[in-house]
């Protein structure tokens, strides 16, 4: 490039690249970037409708990837907490008045209302909600079993010691063609394959 100026580092010392070149680099991370959100993250976020509703089959949350018999990583699919909540507003709001914790809204307090699901507890004989701290039945409230997926899963690499080893392992089999069998249906995953490339 001709504006660019003549290297004249030191030995021994990085050389920042002219402005010119860090421009044109940064045009191609963008190109990159946008190819990946377009064409990459569609097949990143595939086995997520695959994995929630194999959970609702067969209460599967943990699904560990692998490739040739080393694990990579795992997903997990996320699931509701089992919780107690308010279901009868006026049988509860009369609860917390007995108890003095009613705000001049006439509503339970915040903070009585937190501790009380907090310290909920139920009786799976009879379903009765009482307070774990008394054991005084505590009116108005249900309990909600937990273990729904919420729609998202998370991903997390196979580590040790802190460091991604899953991830090293994925792309040592990546390098070493080991996935190509599986990237046939996929090409704009295989490292040929540019930005802005013709799909033909």
């Amino acid at each position: 490039m001709s504006n660019d100026v003549a290297d004249e580092t030191p030995a021994g010392e990085t050389r920042e690249n002219p402005l010119s070149v860090s421009a044109l680099i940064g045009a191609l991370a963008r190109a990159i970037e946008e190819h990946q959100a377009s064409v990459i993250t569609p097949r990143k976020d595939d086995p997520k409708g695959r994995l929630v509703a194999q959970y609702g089959e067969r209460q599967q949350k943990d699904y560990v990837v692998e490739i040739d018999g080393e694990e990579v990583g795992t997903y997990k699919v996320s699931t509701t907490r089992a919780r107690f909540e308010v279901d009868d507003q006026a049988a509860f709001d009369a609860y917390a008045d007995r108890k003095g914790e009613i705000d001049i809204v006439i509503t339970a307090k915040p903070a009585f209302v937190t501790a009380a699901l907090r310290h909920a507890v139920r009786n799976p004989e009879t379903g009765t909600i009482f307070d774990s701290r008394t054991g005084e039945e505590i009116p108005g409230l249900r309990f909600v079993p937990g273990g729904k997926p919420t729609g998202s899963v998370t991903f997390k690499w196979k580590t040790f010691k802190g460091e991604p080893i899953g991830k090293g392992v994925l792309l040592a089999a990546y390098r070493n063609h080991r996935l190509d069998e599986y990237l046939r249906e996929t090409p704009e995953l295989l490292p040929r394959a540019q930005p802005g490339a013709s799909d033909d």
